[in-house]
């Protein structure tokens, strides 16, 4: 009896706090409803490492890790290590905000149970699914109810002041539009270059299997392109690994530009630009060998030029090629 009615305590204060967040999140930002449809979409997401996949593009849908914060990790006094990873779900077309994506993982099975949060103008159905998920899913997990319960009322605190807050008291909202410059070289499947600006959908360009570290064709599903005044380009400089021991380097420095979120291919993995550090290996096309080899960050610069109109591409295989670098979907 006792244990009943502290799970429906549980699920009363879950559903409280998550009303709460979604309308001060979602009144922030821009919105779309959520449908039922869309819920089982995206609680049909699999991430294929929850500590490394932070930002990535599934189908419709774009994932953000919240706040760029890492998991929530639980220990329990059964031995048992618990975490919740929190995202943002946005849609890939227009970049409006859905809802939260909540992952619970059991530190033991590893086994993991994906709970999707409406916004607070969400279909009523897409809420009731939200609600049976907790009840049916989250009381039948020891421990799931009470982290998930303890992760929403802890964001609910920082909306609400209860935290450090940047830039004026508002949290720095990040851009999730804007790519590459028009100018930027893309490789086509043939290894002729183009400029982005001008790629249609339906081409093939090259792409990277990350697995077989190999090239392979892919093609174009969408070019989308965004215009904005002084849109700001971050850029990057890399060498041949091969030349980072060497005395003295004889091949010259290849710039990268994209804007600070795009997500390029690492040695460690997916990274957005603007997190890359002097040292950091990306992976490049080299014509003269017809091979990719590992290339090292050597200059990192936030701002190198503003532009008003920046592109991007949506490729089968998920990955393509600027100035020879591979880079990633966003």
């Amino acid at each position: 009896m006792k244990t009943n009615l502290f799970r429906t305590c549980l699920l009363v204060c879950c559903l409280t706090v998550v009303q709460l967040v979604s309308q001060r999140v979602w009144a922030q930002t821009a919105t779309a409803s959520m449908s039922l449809d869309q819920l089982k979409a995206i609680k049909a997401i699999k991430v294929g490492n929850l500590e490394k996949d932070t930002y990535f593009k599934s189908g419709d849908y774009i994932l953000d890790r919240y706040e760029e914060r890492p998991a929530y990790v639980f220990n329990y006094s059964d031995g048992i290590p618990r975490k919740i990873y929190l995202y943002k779900v946005f849609t890939a077309a227009d970049t409006k905000e859905l809802g939260l994506l909540a992952i619970y993982e059991n530190g033991k099975t590893k086994e993991t149970k994906p709970f999707v949060i409406p916004g607070a103008s969400a279909d009523r159905k897409a809420w009731d699914a939200y609600i049976d998920d907790l009840k049916y899913v989250g009381e039948k997990e020891a421990g799931l109810m009470s982290a998930l319960g303890f992760v929403l009322s802890r964001e609910m605190a920082l909306l609400m002041g209860g935290g450090s807050k940047e830039e004026g008291g508002e949290k720095k909202k990040e851009e999730y539009n804007f790519c590459f410059p028009a100018d930027a070289v893309v490789t086509l499947a043939n290894r002729q270059t183009k400029a982005i600006q001008d790629v249609k959908a339906g081409e093939e360009v090259m792409a990277y299997d990350a697995r077989t570290r190999l090239l392979v064709p892919t093609r174009v599903q969408e070019v989308t392109f965004h215009e904005k005044p002084n849109l700001a380009i971050a850029g990057v400089w890399v060498v041949p690994v091969q030349e980072v021991s060497a005395s003295v380097s004889l091949t010259k420095p290849v710039l990268l530009e994209a804007t600070a979120n795009h997500p390029v291919q690492t040695a460690a993995g997916a990274k957005k630009l603007g997190d890359l550090r002097n040292g950091d290996v990306l992976y490049r096309f080299e014509g003269a060998t017809q091979s990719v080899s590992a290339w090292k960050v050597a200059a990192v610069q936030s701002t190198i030029r503003t532009v008003e109109k920046v592109y991007n591409l949506t490729t089968e295989k998920g990955s393509y090629l600027i100035n020879d670098v591979v880079v990633l979907d966003k």
